[in-house]
C-alpha cells in the first residue's frame, strides 16, 4: 500500500511540475512537427528506392513457365528480372552491385538473398512481389498441373491480381515521409532522456532533507525506490501515448497493425534507460552534480548517430551502432513490415540491462548502508 501511494504521490508530483511536462511531452511534439513539416520536401526527395534488378533461378520444371509469366506481367523499368545460370554467379553479382538481389525457385520454396546495405523500405518492395507471387504460384502450378489448356484465361485474371500486389502494403510505398521518420526517431530519443530521471530519482528528497526522514517513519527504502519508479513508470508511458495519439491525429501517423507492441517496446526503452541512469546514480553515490549533463551528452551523441536530428538510412553502420539508431530501424519493420521476429534480440537486451542495473543499484545502496 505504501508502494503505491508513493507512485500516486511521483505522479501527482510530476504533473505539477510544469518542466517535466515541457520537457518530455511539449518537447517531442514540437520536434516531430517542426522537423517533420519543416524537413518534409526535402525529405521525401532524399529517401528514395532506386530501380531494382532481380536475379532468378527456377530448378523446378514444372515451375519455369508458371514463373516465366509472372515476371512478364510484374516486370517494369524500375523493377526488372534477369536470369542466372547459379547460385554462385547471382551471389557475386549482388556483390558487385550488379542485382539488387536474387531469388531461387524451387519445389521447397523462394529462396531470397540481399545486398547487405539495401534499405529497409527497398526490402519491403522485394518481399511484396515475392509473397504475392508465392501465393499466385501454388494456384498457378495446380492448374498448370490439372488443367493445361487453361492457362490462357487464367493469364488475363493474373494481372489484375498482380497489379493489386504491388500497391499492398509497403510494396506500395516509394517513400518514407518525413512525419513517418521523426515520428519513430523523435519518441525513441526522447526515452532515452530517461536516464536523467534515473539518475536523480532520489534527488528531491536529499536535495530538501526529507529522505531520512521519510526512513524513518514505516516506509523502507525499497517501498519509496519501487513507488517513484512506478510513478516515473506510468507518467512517462502516458506521455508516450500522447505523443503518439498527437502524430495520429495531426498528421495520420500509421503506427501500424501492431501498435500496441511498438507502444510496449518504446515503455520498454524507457525503462531500461531509468535503470541505466539508477545504476549510474549508485556508482558515484549519488555525489555526482554533473552526472545528468554527462549523460545528456552520451545521449545527443547516441541521438545524432542514430538519425534522430537528420535522416540517415537504416543501413548505415553508425546507425545501427547507435542503440537509438537500432531501435528506430526496429521499429520501422515493425510499423511497416509487420516483422515480429526482430523484437526477440531488443526485448532481451533490454530486459536484461534493466534488471542487471536495477539489482546493481540495489546491491551499491545496500552497501552503503551497512557501512
Amino acid at each position: 500500500m505504501n508502494t503505491l501511494i508513493i507512485a500516486w504521490t511521483e505522479i501527482k508530483l510530476t504533473i505539477r511540475e510544469k518542466s517535466n511536462i515541457i520537457y518530455m511531452l511539449a518537447l517531442p511534439i514540437f520536434l516531430i512537427t517542426v522537423l517533420g513539416v519543416a524537413l518534409g520536401s526535402g525529405f521525401s526527395e532524399t529517401v528514395k528506392i532506386d530501380d531494382m534488378k532481380i536475379g532468378y533461378q527456377v530448378t523446378e520444371e514444372a515451375l519455369e513457365q508458371p514463373f516465366e509469366m509472372f515476371i512478364k506481367e510484374v516486370e517494369t523499368d524500375a523493377f526488372a528480372f534477369e536470369e542466372i545460370t547459379s547460385a554462385s554467379e547471382g551471389e557475386e553479382a549482388v556483390k558487385n552491385g550488379d542485382l539488387t538481389a536474387i531469388v531461387e525457385v524451387d519445389k521447397e520454396g523462394m529462396h531470397l538473398s540481399y545486398q547487405d546495405q539495401l534499405g529497409e523500405f527497398s526490402k519491403a518492395v522485394i518481399e511484396g512481389y515475392m509473397e504475392g507471387f508465392s501465393g499466385e504460384l501454388q494456384l498457378i502450378q495446380t492448374l498448370y498441373q490439372v488443367a493445361p489448356e487453361k492457362m490462357a484465361t487464367y493469364q488475363s485474371a493474373s494481372k489484375e491480381t498482380t497489379n493489386q500486389i504491388t500497391t499492398a502494403g509497403v510494396a506500395g510505398k516509394e517513400t518514407e515521409s518525413s512525419i513517418q521518420y521523426y515520428s519513430i526517431a523523435v519518441i525513441t530519443m526522447m526515452m532515452a532522456y530517461g536516464m536523467l530521471y534515473g539518475a536523480q530519482i532520489l534527488a528531491s528528497e536529499k536535495r530538501s532533507h526529507t529522505l531520512n526522514r521519510i526512513l524513518m517513519t514505516p516506509v523502507t527504502r525499497g517501498q519509496l525506490f519501487t513507488g517513484k519508479l512506478l510513478g516515473c513508470i506510468t507518467i512517462q508511458s502516458v506521455f508516450i501515448a500522447l505523443t503518439m495519439l498527437y502524430s495520429y491525429l495531426a498528421f495520420q501517423m500509421d503506427w501500424g497493425s501492431y501498435w500496441l507492441i511498438v507502444f510496449g517496446l518504446f515503455t520498454l526503452e524507457m525503462i531500461c534507460a531509468i535503470a541505466i541512469g539508477l545504476f549510474a546514480d549508485g556508482i558515484t553515490g549519488g555525489k555526482l552534480k554533473g552526472l545528468p549533463g554527462i549523460l545528456s551528452i552520451v545521449i545527443t551523441i547516441f541521438s545524432a548517430l542514430g538519425g534522430a536530428y537528420f535522416p540517415i538510412p537504416d543501413s548505415n553502420v553508425w546507425k545501427n551502432i547507435s542503440p537509438i539508431g537500432y531501435l528506430s530501424t526496429v521499429m520501422k519493420q515493425v510499423v511497416y513490415q509487420n516483422k515480429l521476429d526482430v523484437l526477440l534480440l531488443p526485448i532481451i537486451v533490454l530486459v536484461l540491462i534493466s534488471v542487471g542495473c536495477i539489482l546493481g543499484y540495489s546491491v551499491l545502496t545496500r552497501k552503503k548502508e551497512v557501512i
